[in-house]
């Protein structure tokens, strides 16, 4: 069974075989394999703050994920998110810091975009990219499918997720001890305990999306996946069936009644690809499949 580190170490593999293996390796208390070398990363980083990038560069810097620099833990330092081989940052960046004419989108790729929900406080949802010509919203993700996701929802989403004329039109649900809303899997169509696909993620950025714009105003949010090629037809079956199983997932939560109900009350057009490529690299029709593209009502 694939695990993330296998997944990292697959991604590594065919990154070597380009840039060579000594490209990888960040010290610090420890050696992270799975993760650029010091040297590397502070090439790629001054790459970024050339005059072509440099807008992305400032975007990551003061991003609010610390995506540049080391980060200070629990348990000591660990390095930056962006270096390492699986970080979606970073894929994003490589994926459409030259244009997102692969998405059907032209001009300036704005990446870090704030999508603060009205009347809730705290962080804003962040979007990955935007591409404000076409009002493209892109969620990037790469090792993430890895992790367990469930819905668990703050107490002060009540009145957007529940309340007179929610556009999600949820059933009614109490809130747990904890103050949490927990929201059945069920709704979404998944019967498992735990999803690849981040659906609490999904209802913020939705809500942040429509929050920015009038419900007329046509919008997409595309969520872009990594899925690297590889030679071997074991890793190619491993990979197929990881694969399988997100497409099925997306096609069953972005289809369900709470999803398709706000997407159509407030024209947002939801779609998901993945880029197939040995390494992460500009995104563009030749190397990218669609996992979904769903047609609204208003016929997006």
């Amino acid at each position: 069974m694939l695990t993330k580190d296998n997944f990292d170490s697959l991604i590594r593999r065919n990154l070597a075989a380009v840039i060579g293996a000594d490209s990888f390796g960040y010290r610090l208390a420890k050696v992270y394999e799975n993760y650029y070398s010091r040297e590397q990363f502070a090439g790629f980083v001054e790459e970024m703050k050339s005059e072509r990038y440099y807008e992305a560069y400032r975007a990551y810097a003061a991003g609010k994920g610390g995506e540049l620099s080391e980060q200070s833990g629990r348990y000591g330092k660990t390095p930056p998110k962006m270096a390492s081989v699986a970080s979606s940052s970073r894929f994003c960046y490589l994926a459409l810091r030259d244009g997102a004419e692969g998405l059907g989108g032209s001009g300036k790729v704005e990446f870090e975009h704030e999508c603060r929900i009205g009347r809730i406080g705290g962080t804003a949802p962040q979007l990955d990219a935007f591409v404000a010509n076409e009002r493209i919203y892109v969620e990037v993700k790469c090792h993430e499918i890895f992790d367990p996701h469930h819905v668990a929802m703050s107490g002060s989403y009540r009145d957007l997720l529940f309340g007179n004329g929610s556009a999600f039109e949820f059933p009614e649900i109490p809130e747990g001890r904890d103050g949490k809303l927990e929201i059945g899997l069920r709704n979404f169509n998944i019967s498992k305990a735990f999803t690849m696909f981040d659906i609490k993620q999904l209802l913020c950025h939705l809500m942040g999306i429509a929050a920015q714009k009038e419900p007329d105003e046509p919008t997409r949010l595309v969520y872009l996946f990594f899925r690297p090629r590889v030679d071997s037809e074991d890793e190619q079956r491993e990979l197929d069936a990881l694969f399988h199983e997100l497409r099925s997932e997306i096609a069953a939560i972005f289809g369900s009644p709470p999803i398709r109900s706000f997407t159509e009350k407030n024209n947002i057009q939801l779609s998901a690809v993945a880029e197939y490529a040995k390494i992460m690299e500009k995104l563009s029709r030749d190397n990218m499949i669609v996992l979904y593209r769903q047609q609204n009502a208003r016929g997006m």
